[in-house]
């Protein structure tokens, strides 16, 4: 019996418990006002009778006159003869039981007879007696019957005929009186007050039983409703832990209930989805653990997507599916399984949201969405279908599987067990693409680091010792080669060649071009010749050497320590800032010029600089300023300055550079994007 049926009997239960107990009181009420009927009838027949029994008494000692009392006396009989056998007659007597109705009886007999065969001859003796005596209605007149009768004996005598009548008529009305009191009214009295206390015992059971009626039916209801919601309850709860059980990944908990109805029937499919979803999880890792041993066999991407086609059509039990590569936003063939039909017009309007959103499409029975392959008919005839986007740092390509029989399609299972697959192929082939990089990304890593050696052995191993004068620097690239570099060599004639450059781009590109500034500027570089000259000889020298894209900004500075004479010339680089020791301020110095390898007839500027003790000289690549904390704030040219000025006086170059790059570190947690190179240089 399924739940509906259940709650449908139990309130059909206390319908009828209700509608029951309701037409009872009906029926009750119905019979509580017949018995007060028939209490009213008593009541009534008892005041007549009653009234009948003081009129009687009275009669003889009324001043009234004969004929007016007879009537009036015969009225009352009759009213309560009325009254009484319209209450004996009342069929409410059998409410009052068999018992009741007996006596009832009896009276009625009782009553028939006394009327019949002595009531009603005494009535007309009396009436008799009033019509022939006319004399003595004359003589009477409104005087009593007890006074008129003495009357009568003093004046005509005991023996008269008068007062014989007279004498008469009361002895007729004695026996009315005595018919009456011993014959009717004793009895009359004694069944009306036992029927008056008849019906208030019955109306008071009448109460009670009606009362527990409607209790039973109310309390039947209640208990077999406590006694469904209990049960319901308890399968609830049942299911409840069951569900705990398995969302706690215990999938062997079966759910245990034999309730007869559609929790029964909720238990039985709960246990078979489980059972699938163990099966469909044993088959996952069985996929898995294929798909993992042929990693280490496969030699190349498309046989590892071949069988990850392989695998997702076989456990989805699909008729066809197909593996479609990516190219340039385009969707290509690149393997097949089974007869996979064309997808025509509504390809693009299906896929590219696929491919775009990376969210997987699931057709659970083709109308509307693949109206082309709709037709049952047709060999491209596409019942359900499932779409699942291959990606995981890039999209890779869409993964689709297809039933093409009349009334075969994918289920929800299917299509979650298809996403997970989806997710778990993606990562494979994206890790197998990665290791197939790092494979080939080992051997540029050899090269680079090669190159990285090389560039790093063009930086000096220590600065010279210069009379006068105290060098420090640091140059950091973000990558194993960067596009920064600094030079520092004797040149003769106690002059020195500094020079800062910054290439356009990084890796080994930038790196070629740093040693082909190298070897030029230590080629050219002559004492004779000012910063601006030697800067012109170099650019003529690596234009049309490097491509356009390559060009380097450099700074040069010819030092003559012995005389404080500095030359400069600036190819687009930051300027050379110049710390006076003597006023505490920086001097800013730049000439105009392009950056090397863009012109190989452009001209660059010059400039002669006095310096003095305790001058600073300091030079720096974009990447020292321009470098970003993790909120985006760029440190700035103004801030690195003021801090080299705050620690000038007490720190040589080399503390000086160590504080720079502590300085940069701090301000970007470690995350530089750009090569850093700083130049310190100290007049002592």
């Amino acid at each position: 019996m399924n739940i509906r049926t259940k709650i449908t009997l139990v309130h059909s239960l206390i319908i009828f418990g209700f509608l029951s107990s309701m037409a009872f009181i009906v029926l009750r009420f119905n019979n509580m006002h017949s018995l007060k009927t028939l209490e009213l009838e008593s009541v009534n027949a008892l005041t007549e009778l009653k009234a009948l029994e003081l009129k009687t008494i009275l009669f003889s000692k009324r001043n009234q006159t004969l004929s007016l009392l007879l009537e009036d006396w015969i009225d009352s009989i009759r009213l309560f003869d009325y009254f009484y056998t319209k209450m004996l007659n009342n069929p409410a007597h059998k409410l009052l039981g068999k018992g009741e109705s007996i006596t009832r009886d009896e009276l009625v007999s009782e009553w028939d007879f006394i009327k019949n065969h002595e009531l009603n001859p005494l009535i007309g003796e009396l009436e008799i007696a009033f019509d022939l005596s006319g004399e003595i209605r004359n003589l009477v007149g409104r005087t009593t019957i007890n006074i008129s009768r003495e009357l009568i004996a003093e004046e005509f005598g005991s023996d008269s005929t008068m007062y014989l009548a007279l004498s008469e008529i009361e002895n007729k009305l004695a026996r009315q009186r005595e018919l009456l009191n011993l014959d009717v009214l004793a009895s009359a009295e004694v069944f009306i007050s036992e029927l008056r206390l008849k019906i208030s015992e019955y109306m008071i059971s009448l109460l009670y039983t009606t009362i527990a009626i409607a209790l039973f039916f109310q309390i039947a209801g209640s208990f077999f409703a406590l006694h469904l919601s209990r049960n319901i309850r308890r399968n609830v709860a049942k299911m409840g832990d069951t569900l705990g059980e398995v969302a706690s990944g215990n999938f062997d908990t079966k759910l245990d209930i034999h309730s007869g109805d559609e929790f029964e029937n909720i238990a039985q499919n709960f246990n078979l989805l489980t059972q699938e979803l163990w099966t469909r999880i044993e088959s996952m890792k069985d996929m898995m653990l294929e798909v993992g041993n042929a990693v280490e066999h496969v030699n190349a991407a498309e046989e590892m997507e071949e069988l990850m086609l392989r695998l997702a059509v076989k456990n989805t039990y699909a008729d066809a599916g197909i593996f479609m590569g990516i190219d340039n936003g385009e969707l290509y063939p690149k393997h097949t399984q089974g007869n996979f039909p064309p997808l025509t017009l509504t390809e693009h309007r299906i896929l590219d949201p696929v491919t775009i959103s990376g969210h997987p499409f699931f057709i659970r029975k083709n109308a509307e969405e693949l109206p082309e392959n709709a037709d049952s008919n047709s060999q491209s005839f596409i019942s359900s279908a499932i779409f699942i986007p291959l990606s995981s740092t890039k999209t890779m390509g869409v993964l689709a599987l297809v039933h093409t029989k009349a009334g075969s399609f994918f289920n929800d299972l299917d299509y979650a067990y298809m996403c997970s697959y989806g997710d778990f192929i993606s990562l494979t082939l994206d890790n197998l693409d990665r290791y197939i990089q790092l494979m080939n990304a080992r051997k540029v890593e050899r090269e680079i680091s090669l190159a990285a050696g090389i560039q790093k052995s063009l930086l000096p191993e220590k600065m010279p010792v210069l009379q006068g004068v105290e060098i420090a620097a640091f140059s950091d690239a973000v990558k194993g080669i960067g596009g920064d570099f600094y030079d520092v060599f004797a040149i003769g004639g106690g002059k020195t060649a500094i020079i800062i450059c910054d290439v356009a781009g990084k890796g080994v590109s930038a790196s070629l071009v740093m040693v082909m500034i190298r070897t030029i500027i230590r080629s050219i570089s002559s004492p004779e010749k000012r910063a601006d000259r030697i800067m012109i000889e170099l650019n003529r020298t690596i234009s049309g050497s490097v491509g356009i894209d390559k060009f380097a900004t450099t700074a040069i500075i010819i030092l003559d320590s012995k005389n404080g004479i500095v030359s400069y010339s600036n190819a687009a680089h930051l300027p050379l800032y110049i710390f006076r020791g003597n006023i505490r301020r920086y001097r800013v110095f730049d000439t105009k010029g392009l950056p090397l390898g863009i012109d190989d007839n452009a001209s660059f500027g010059h400039k002669k600089i006095k310096i003095n003790k305790n001058d600073y000289l300091i030079m720096f690549t974009d990447g020292l300023s321009e470098v970003r904390s993790k909120k985006g704030a760029e440190l700035g040219t103004p801030a690195l300055l003021k801090f080299v000025a705050r620690h000038a006086d007490s720190s040589s170059p080399n503390e000086l550079v160590q504080l720079v790059k502590s300085l940069v570190s701090e301000h970007s947690g470690g995350h530089e994007h750009d090569d850093q190179t700083f130049l310190a240089l100290r007049v002592v």
